[in-house]
């Protein structure tokens, strides 16, 4: 595995209104520490108009604001300096974004996060499915895995996760298998691997491997009580041959010591199905 480069693109600093007060001079600290090359911060970015009010927000200065709001220079002005800073010692630092998506935002998105800002990396997430109750929540997971059958989650939830393909807008997908947190705990079904919706795969991993996008190893289901990556090596294997060429490594720490933690998991998977490591 010593060909292929230690990197983190899936790291929430202080600005992530749901993650620690640790700034991302700690993060970079560690990551110097860690052998990292690469590593770029994601803070949460959702401004779906039916769920803005709820999970809209990041940390400024210690205080809670609209993502809306007056930030984003303070953060890309804070990335650059430890860009600067941390290159002589063989990291290099980038800013990006975790993004819900929603076709009613997409303009909007474009011009703020491309046009305007030029971020270096857009993580597209989905959070969210029918009813904008999001899995991530745990009273919000609660009610959709003890009420929506596998077949109409994974309808509700591919869904959105095609649209966030199709929007042309992101380098890799987020925690592709991230339902598994609860629902794996409120439905076993949610969590065997022999009932894995393989269809629903192929058709993302296919429009996916034509946009030339990254998939996401997402590490943070080590810290939620599983022994596994997400996805799983079933689901590695259906990317791998519907054309996904290149994996993005996401620890999603949201406080310094979970910083790229379990990546050689990340790595040996990468080694042993032939895919790349993303990096910019």
């Amino acid at each position: 595995m010593s060909e292929f480069p230690i990197v983190d693109f899936h790291v929430h600093p202080n600005y992530s209104f749901d993650a620690t007060h640790e700034p991302i001079e700690a993060y970079c600290k560690r990551a110097v520490e860690l052998g990292l090359k690469q590593i770029c911060f994601t803070p949460h970015y959702t401004t779906i108009p039916s769920v803005i009010e709820k999970y809209g927000y990041v940390r400024k200065n210690g205080k809670k604001i609209t993502v809306l709001g007056d930030w984003l220079n303070d953060y890309i002005t804070e990335v650059k300096k430890a860009d600067k800073k941390y290159s002589k010692l063989g990291l290099r630092v980038f800013a990006g974004l975790e993004v819900d998506y929603a076709p009613e935002i997409h303009d909007a998105l474009k011009k703020r996060l491309i046009d305007e800002y030029k971020f270096d990396f857009l993580l597209g997430s989905v959070h969210l499915v029918e009813g904008d109750l999001d899995i991530m929540v745990p009273h919000e997971a609660e009610e959709i895995f003890k009420t929506m059958k596998p077949d109409d989650f994974y309808n509700s939830y591919f869904a959105n996760l095609e649209k966030t393909i199709e929007s042309g807008l992101f380098k890799s997908i987020a925690h592709i298998e991230g339902y598994r947190r609860y629902g794996a705990k409120i439905n076993p079904d949610f969590g065997d691997d022999l009932k894995i919706p393989i269809e629903h795969f192929e058709k993302a991993f296919i429009r996916m491997a034509k946009k030339e996008m990254a998939l996401e190893i997402n590490l943070a289901l080590f810290r939620n009580g599983f022994d596994i990556i997400n996805p799983v090596e079933k689901v590695l294997e259906i990317a791998k041959d519907c054309g996904i060429k290149e994996i993005s490594i996401g620890s999603d720490a949201h406080r310094v010591e979970d910083l790229a933690k379990k990546a050689e998991c990340a790595l040996s998977a990468c080694e042993k199905l032939g895919f790349k490591i993303f990096t910019l």
